[in-house]
């Protein structure tokens, strides 16, 4: 079933807008349904069930809103019974205008501070739960809006209970390139899961988004350290934020450092460039002559760069082998990752100028014209 062309407006606005809380996630809309029994040509739908990320949850609620007095406020219906707000606390439901296409926006955003404030508060039952909240409010850099808690409840036991803690790690300086293809937002969440309220067996999970998860060279290439027996999150939060912000400041070095080696190249060869990777700076070929003698030469940097030595790749113009141009590899040459990219290029220059003279010579004796 359609939504009521009542309140089309209202659910597109939340669909496209209603990204709240720590993980910014989209708000979905399903189940519609009509209250009215008459049956109707014309979309009738005045009920249905929003899906809310919250806390590494999905919470579902229900809307109520009536085709016949479409003016009035929604009711709702929350599937924990244990949560009801004051309506009159509610602002944006009391001044509830249809008129305005954000208006059930505004409601959901309320209504879900109130429901952290809930969970929030479910937490002061239990002393270890409560000093794991308030510490990392009290003693970190962490502000409540970037933390999200949760308690799941049955007639027997309360947990799973989920820590959703937003890392606010500066991701401003990750080169451009290694981001561009991602849409979204830079951001790190780190997902705490106690079992039971005083379980010492906790389960930490770290979310990145596309783009950071890009940047870090993908989801296998970053562990955060297993969360300690009898550790508190006012020491393991911490520590996986400086590992995140140590990979930023890592991947910006190396980054930086294959730059300055392609600088230093393009200071020594300049003139005799064809082609260089101006967005990374991972490769960069030259047409060089030598005697007369013409050949070209590829350079090539790793990912693991400086760490492994650049790979140098001479190739003849004139001759073949096997129906390609005849190439040498070479990159078991004297190297060091602790030279600069200036002295990088002046000794591969002379590394280069002492193999140019044995290359011709074997591409000649082992190529063809």
């Amino acid at each position: 079933m359609q939504i009521s062309p009542h309140f089309n407006k209202i659910v597109e606005s939340l669909m496209v807008e209603g990204k709240f809380g720590v993980c910014n996630g989209i708000t979905r809309v399903n189940d519609v349904k009509s209250g009215s029994s008459t049956l109707r040509k014309s979309p009738s739908g005045d009920r249905f069930k929003i899906y809310i990320p919250y806390a590494g949850q999905t919470i579902t609620w229900e809307v109520i809103l009536d085709n016949s007095c479409p003016e009035e406020p929604p009711d709702f219906i929350f599937e924990d019974s244990d949560f009801c707000p004051n309506v009159a606390d509610i602002k944006s439901l009391v001044n509830w205008d249809i008129g305005d296409p954000h208006c059930l926006t505004k409601v959901i955003r309320e209504l879900l501070e109130h429901y952290k404030t809930f969970h929030e508060r479910l937490l002061e039952a239990h002393s270890r739960l409560q000093f794991e909240y308030s510490s990392l409010l009290d003693q970190t850099e962490l502000s409540r809006d970037l933390i999200e808690v949760y308690s799941e409840r049955t007639e027997k036991k309360i947990g799973p209970i989920n820590f959703l803690i937003k890392l606010p790690v500066d991701f401003s300086d990750i080169p451009p390139y290694l981001t561009k293809d991602n849409p979204g937002e830079n951001s790190a969440v780190l997902l705490i899961l106690f079992p039971s309220p005083d379980s010492s067996r906790v389960t930490p999970q770290l979310y990145l988004s596309p783009r950071v998860e890009h940047a870090f060279g993908g989801s296998g290439n970053l562990r955060i350290p297993a969360f300690p027996s009898g550790g508190c999150l006012l020491d393991y939060v911490p520590d996986v934020y400086k590992l995140l912000q140590n990979k930023v400041e890592k991947t910006v070095q190396i980054y930086e450092r294959r730059k300055e080696l392609m600088a230093a190249f393009l200071s020594h060869f300049g003139r005799s460039v064809l082609e260089f990777d101006a967005d990374g700076f991972f490769d960069i070929s030259f047409l060089f002559e030598w005697n007369d003698f013409f050949f070209i030469l590829y350079i090539e940097l790793a990912p693991s760069f400086p760490q492994e030595a650049p790979v140098l790749t001479f190739q003849s113009i004139y001759h073949e082998s096997k129906e390609k141009p005849y190439s040498e590899v070479h990159d078991k040459y004297p190297y060091s990752p602790r030279w600069s990219g200036p002295e990088m290029a002046t000794r591969i220059k002379t590394y280069i100028l002492d193999n140019i003279q044995a290359f011709q010579k074997q591409s000649v004796m082992s190529g063809s014209l």
